[in-house]
């Protein structure tokens, strides 16, 4: 008789995208076709979150929840990359997007204007998000985010001491959110759950990144 072999449970694994920094990655002219872009950084992430997940831990199996953090509403308008996210979200193949069998990819995406721990009383009312105008002028016509970076970082530290089971990826470029990796980090430490960072940039400059740093 064949003995059966009991698969372990997947890990939930939380990927925190700094989107702004994966459409820049592409290459690709937002102004031109958003779409186009939000379909080449989709599915670009998902390929380096996977391929970052099975390198690191090769013996797990995980399940990845998406959330994409950028500035998402001009006013309480959604602006052209909301439209295109959810667009190429809407349409996306889960069950192909992992090319390493490892890992799958939750269909659930969340977006960042809509923060895990936040009561829902803050909800505006019509958009049921807890941040729109996170996409604001700043000297004429020049347009800035605001609310993204600290809505990332909140997001990070309350998933750590919520889900401490849970792996943290933060996928961006940009220095600003190192501190609260070291912060998941240090509240992860006494758990299974592991925070890493992932981004193109090997460089650490003056930053302790060891074990936390995965550059592709």
């Amino acid at each position: 008789m064949s003995k059966i072999v009991a698969r372990s449970p997947a890990v939930e694994a939380v990927a925190f995208v700094d989107w702004n920094s994966q459409l820049l990655l592409t290459g690709r002219n937002l102004q031109f076709d958003p779409e186009a872009a939000a379909k080449s950084a989709f599915e670009q992430t998902t390929r380096r979150i996977a391929s970052c997940l099975s390198s690191v831990a090769p013996e797990l199996r995980f399940r990845v929840v998406l959330r994409l953090y950028h500035g998402w509403h001009k006013g309480y308008e959604p602006t052209a990359n909301r439209k295109a996210a959810k667009v190429v979200v809407g349409r996306a193949d889960f069950s192909t997007l992992s090319p390493k069998p490892n890992v799958i990819f939750s269909p659930n995406v969340g977006f960042g204007d809509r923060l895990t721990a936040s009561l829902d009383r803050r909800l505006h009312a019509r958009l049921a998000v807890h941040l729109p105008n996170t996409v604001r002028k700043r000297y004429g016509d020049e347009l800035e985010e605001k609310m993204v970076d600290t809505a990332l970082v909140a997001d990070v530290v309350s998933t750590a001491y919520r889900e401490p089971q849970d792996w943290i990826v933060v996928v961006t470029e940009d220095d600003d959110l190192i501190p609260s990796i070291y912060v998941a980090e240090a509240v992860l430490a006494a758990s299974t759950g592991r925070a890493v960072l992932l981004r193109k940039r090997n460089h650490m400059g003056m930053l302790s990144l060891d074990d936390l740093l995965i550059a592709d």
